[in-house]
């Protein structure tokens, strides 16, 4: 086998965009786009990291991953299917394979259903229900039989997002799309359960698209990271080249504004690196989104959109990410300079 071969997708998405109609009475009045030509893959047994702020359209691709929101253009192929040419029933079917993980414990779970009931369900209705395959599950996320019986109200919050995980894995999927799983938990349990998802990722060859605005919970986790921002990649690459070497000023401005553990260092640079408010996305800016909230914006910002290109000229074009680090900026910090050290994580 070639070592350097690229991994096949379990999940693709080219050129994707969807838009919704605001309305003011019966009559449209506007188009908002919340993707917009969004293209990346992830690949057979990594984490694929999506990061950006709220109103960036992360939930709608989830959405729109799982057949609720429809695309106005793009395709997505899921293990080698073409949503667009699958029937219902094959959807279904496809859907056994690809599970999601909710973002809240708390409202994801059935208030008045067991954890036996929450786990069993899938089961049920696709086959193959067994109380001892229930067991089993629990087992692998770290609760044990005594949990059957008790309702979400009985368990903690990291209790419930593991009787989540529990549930999405009754179907043996092969890709999990996990929606920020840990940032409704307590700092002390995200590691908890960040441990425990990275250990199954391992022992059932999982494939991960997570998702999350934490940048250091992404940086633990992902192999690769894609920044969104208002609809549209403007980076993409592999995790420590991301973290370490940002080309993209939003992700810089990103990385500046995390928590990080040194007191002198929290802050960084981020009022420096960004201003202002993220764009209204039904009436964007022309040329680069960022533009408006960009210290480094000129002319040219504003005339002409930046297309996602990879920063080292040798690298072939690939808008999958799949030849290195690519960003979506006219003028872009090149990474010339030696790797500086980033850390956003406490020991």
């Amino acid at each position: 086998m070639n070592p350097t071969a690229v991994p096949e997708a379990v999940i693709r998405v080219e050129d994707l965009a969807v838009t919704f109609d605001i309305r003011r009475g019966l009559r449209r009045s506007r188009t908002l786009r919340a993707l917009d030509g969004i293209t990346f893959e992830v690949r057979r047994g990594e984490t694929f990291g999506l990061v950006g702020e709220s109103g960036g359209g992360k939930s709608t691709l989830v959405r729109t991953l799982f057949g609720i929101n429809t695309p106005a253009a793009g395709r997505v192929w899921i293990l080698g299917r073409d949503l667009r040419t699958l029937s219902p029933r094959a959807r279904r079917a496809l859907r056994n394979r690809v599970q999601l993980v909710f973002q809240d414990p708390y409202s994801s779970l059935d208030p008045r259903m067991t954890a036996h009931d929450i786990v069993a369900e899938p089961l049920r209705i696709v086959g193959g229900y067994s109380r001892a395959r229930v067991v089993e599950l629990l087992d692998q996320v770290g609760l044990t039989a005594d949990a059957l019986p008790r309702r979400p109200a009985e368990f903690s919050g990291g209790q419930r997002q593991r009787l989540g995980i529990a549930r999405a894995l009754a179907l043996e999927p092969e890709v999990l799309v996990l929606d920020e799983p840990v940032s409704a938990l307590d700092v002390s349990v995200q590691a908890q359960v960040i441990n425990l998802l990275q250990d199954l990722q391992e022992r059932l060859g999982l494939s991960y698209l997570f998702i999350a605005h934490d940048l250091s919970v992404v940086r633990h986790m992902a192999d690769r990271v894609g920044v969104l921002h208002l609809g549209k990649l403007v980076e993409i690459g592999e995790t420590e080249a991301i973290f370490t070497d940002p080309s993209h000023p939003y992700t810089r401005a990103l990385i500046a504004s995390a928590t990080v553990p040194d007191p002198h260092r929290r802050g960084g640079d981020a009022a420096v690196l960004v201003r202002g408010e993220m764009p209204d996305a039904a009436n964007p800016p022309s040329g680069c989104t960022f533009r408006t909230r960009c210290p480094d914006a000129r002319a040219e910002c504003a005339e002409r959109e930046p297309r996602l290109t990879p920063l080292d000229p040798a690298d072939a074009l690939d808008l999958l990410g799949r030849t290195g680090h690519s960003v979506a900026c006219h003028f872009p910090a090149l990474p010339t300079r030696p790797a500086k050290s980033l850390s956003l994580l406490s020991d």
